[in-house]
């Protein structure tokens, strides 16, 4: 058969699911058609040499050829692969090359998530692997943490819903701040790596009563984004609060009179519910934040400006120094600001650069 030669619908469908990776979604049509993986991807256009595609840690590109041949015998239209399989778009092959079907190795720092195994209960008898801007994810429909290290992939949350209410904020910050939100986040986690790392804030309290919840102790390195999650959140969104006023050149507006660094360092604490711990030494890695992010714009200027109006919370919030550049994927550690890193001595680097 020719490539460019139509090609009849396999005989049983298969819904790609929503962030599916391609290698993902291939194996499972092929299995639900009895087919082998690679008998699948010459049927689209693959070479008689192509191999097996490890959804783990590979993902399979496809040339518009292929993208049209897949959307024949799978029974889907390309608008359906384009909406659910973020590699979708992201092919550089032209139609006019002879591989129409490649597999590459995900970068390390990129690899996907495997999906909520409620959510594809009744979907697959494999597991099904995601596109993931980072190394876990929240399915907040079952309440289940799902990440790639040390092979915990499933992590049932009924006994913490408060990290699920916490993915809810998260998703509800990140909608009216855009793509600034990730950094907030990013550093908000980095605050309170730092916390955990120094046995302050939560680490004798709400932390230690989450790792019992887990059955972890404080060598479980993996289940530590987990266990700091939801006031990481509230970080963020204090975050947010002042990163607002800061784009409008303000110290702080909003506030009562007087309102100023420290104030907001112990509003933070207030939000969290530890105002002690946080006067006790947990302001520190804020303050390195504040530094980080700290107004460049000069008193005379701000005082000579005529009072802006607010900008609203729905609207996103543009770029600012330190953040200019944020990776839209890998570790979220790598979109923060702030130099230390879990699992790090905090005394190897100073609170801020």
């Amino acid at each position: 058969m020719l490539i460019s030669e139509p090609v009849a619908p396999l005989p049983r469908r298969v819904a790609p699911l929503h962030g599916e990776t391609l290698a993902s979604y291939l194996w499972r049509l092929a299995e639900r058609n009895g087919m082998a993986f690679e008998e699948l991807a010459r049927h689209i256009g693959a070479p008689r040499t192509i191999r097996q595609a490890d959804p783990q840690i590979e993902e399979v590109r496809l040339g518009p050829v292929a993208q049209r041949r897949l959307s024949q015998v799978s029974g889907r239209s390309v608008g359906q692969f384009e909406r659910a399989l973020p590699s979708w778009a992201h092919s550089r092959i032209s139609a006019r090359a002879r591989r129409q079907v490649q597999i590459e190795a995900w970068p390390l720092d990129q690899a996907p998530v495997q999906a909520c195994a409620l959510c594809v209960a009744g979907h697959s008898e494999r597991p099904v692997w995601r596109v993931s801007s980072e190394q876990w994810a929240v399915c907040t429909r079952h309440g289940r943490w799902t990440g790639t290290a040390e092979g915990r992939f499933q992590v049932g949350l009924s006994g913490l819903p408060e990290v699920v209410d916490a993915q809810v904020r998260r998703v509800r910050l990140q909608r009216k701040t855009g793509l600034y939100g990730r950094a907030l986040m990013a550093d908000a986690q980095q605050v309170a790596v730092y916390w955990w790392q120094c046995r302050q804030m939560g680490a004798s309290g709400v932390w230690r009563r989450r790792q019992d919840v887990l059955g972890v102790d404080r060598s479980a390195l993996w289940a530590v984004p987990l266990l700091v999650y939801p006031e990481a959140v509230i970080v963020a969104e204090a975050m947010a609060v002042r990163e607002r006023q800061r784009a409008m050149g303000r110290s702080f507006a909003g506030g009562p009179a007087g309102w100023t660094m420290g104030r907001w360092v112990a509003w933070v604490g207030e939000r969290l519910g530890m105002a002690g711990e946080m006067a006790e030494g947990g302001h520190r890695a804020l303050e390195a934040w504040l530094m980080a992010h700290r107004n460049t714009v000069p008193v005379v200027e701000r005082l000579a400006r005529q009072e802006g109006r607010a900008v609203a919370r729905s609207v996103p919030l543009a770029l600012m120094e330190p953040h200019r550049v944020i990776p839209s994927n890998g570790p979220l550690e790598q979109a923060s600001c702030l130099p230390w890193r879990l699992g790090s001595p905090m005394t190897s680097v100073p609170l801020w650069r």
